[in-house]
């Protein structure tokens, strides 16, 4: 009984320990996260899932990307990610992406 109790809240203090206030950790590699863009691009992301990497996808893909992601939000009840802020997503998502492979 001692074992199963202290498994238990071994358990859950690694649980409560890994929740910063429901907030996902951030690798820290991701480029220019001192900027407002990597700042618009994280607490808009992080409300759903892990902001990607910017190199998940390829400047013509992030816009197909971003637009997919907004009709996830629209259809989770969740309010659309502005205009202004969408194209500060865009941007910084572009500018960090993976580089097309020449054909």
């Amino acid at each position: 009984m001692n074992r199963y109790l202290f498994s238990c809240l071994s358990v859950m203090i690694l649980l409560l320990s890994a929740c910063e206030a429901g907030k996902p950790a951030l690798p820290a590699d991701y480029p220019d996260q001192q900027s407002q863009a990597f700042q618009t691009f994280a607490r808009q992301c992080s409300q759903c899932h892990r902001p990607p990497m910017p190199t998940a996808h390829t400047a013509r893909e992030w816009p197909a990307v971003l637009a997919r992601m907004q009709q996830h939000r629209i259809q989770r009840s969740l309010a659309p990610v502005s205009a202004r802020d969408m194209v500060v997503i865009r941007d910084y998502l572009i500018r960090y992406a993976k580089k097309d492979q020449a054909s």
